[in-house]
């Protein structure tokens, strides 16, 4: 009698408590409640990407978070969920923006003529430079590490294929180096930065007027030794200590 009340009396528990357990992991009921939450935090993180891109882009990396907030018609609340740290918000605009560079710098690559690919990459550098300053501050300050397989490093190592192409076809003069480069491509976007309405030609302006200068034929000898890209973050890493 014991064992047969027992039996029935554990069953009798058992069966509900499995059934509600089930229920709540019942994958139907999470997607109901939690889609529609994981849709929102994802619009509003593609909005703050959107609007920290613009303030960045106006008003350089130095723009408050409020400013993106503002931008983005939401609560300063809501940015800091997305991204701790306003550096952790500047890494990813920027890495947005690398990705974006090294596809133009990959479809240059693809260009079969080595001469006509770096010239491609190269007139369009001081004008996104130009669009997106926060790329130019960044590319110009150079205070955040990176891995290997970053857009950034990936970036870095396309301009450096392209140089080297250009320089084995004796397009371009054999003693520069890819950090010389983006030393006078930087140069152009901050310089032609303060001529408002006479942007886009100053900077064709002094794109041409480089590019005349990278020339092999008759080069005048330059002083100093070719500077690649770990020479240039060095000496940037040197000058902000």
């Amino acid at each position: 009698m014991e064992y047969r009340f027992r039996i029935p009396t554990i069953i009798g528990i058992m069966v509900p408590l499995e059934a509600k357990s089930a229920k709540a992991r019942d994958p139907r009921d999470a997607a109901a409640t939690d889609g529609p939450r994981r849709a929102d935090a994802r619009r509003n993180r593609e909005r703050v990407l959107e609007a920290a891109e613009a303030v960045f882009g106006e008003s350089g990396l130095k723009a408050p978070i409020e400013d993106v907030a503002r931008r983005a018609g939401v609560g300063v609340g809501t940015v800091c969920r997305n991204f701790p740290t306003k550096q952790a918000l500047v890494e990813a605009v920027v890495g947005s923006m690398y990705e974006t560079l090294l596809h133009e710098a990959e479809q240059a690559l693809a260009d079969p003529d080595p001469a006509h690919a770096f010239e491609r990459f190269v007139v369009g550098l001081p004008d996104f430079q130009a669009r997106h300053r926060a790329l130019a501050d960044q590319m110009a300050s150079e205070n955040m590490l990176a891995s290997a397989a970053s857009p950034r490093e990936k970036l870095l190592r396309a301009v450096s294929e392209l140089v080297a192409r250009a320089q084995a076809a004796g397009a371009i003069r054999a003693d520069i180096g890819p950090g010389d480069v983006s030393m006078l491509f930087s140069g152009v976007a901050h310089a032609t930065a303060i001529v408002d309405d006479l942007q886009p030609v100053m900077r064709e302006r002094y794109v041409r007027i480089i590019l005349d200068g990278l020339r092999a034929r008759d080069a005048t000898a330059l002083p100093g030794r070719p500077l690649d890209f770990a020479q240039l973050r060095r000496m940037r890493q040197k000058h902000a200590k």
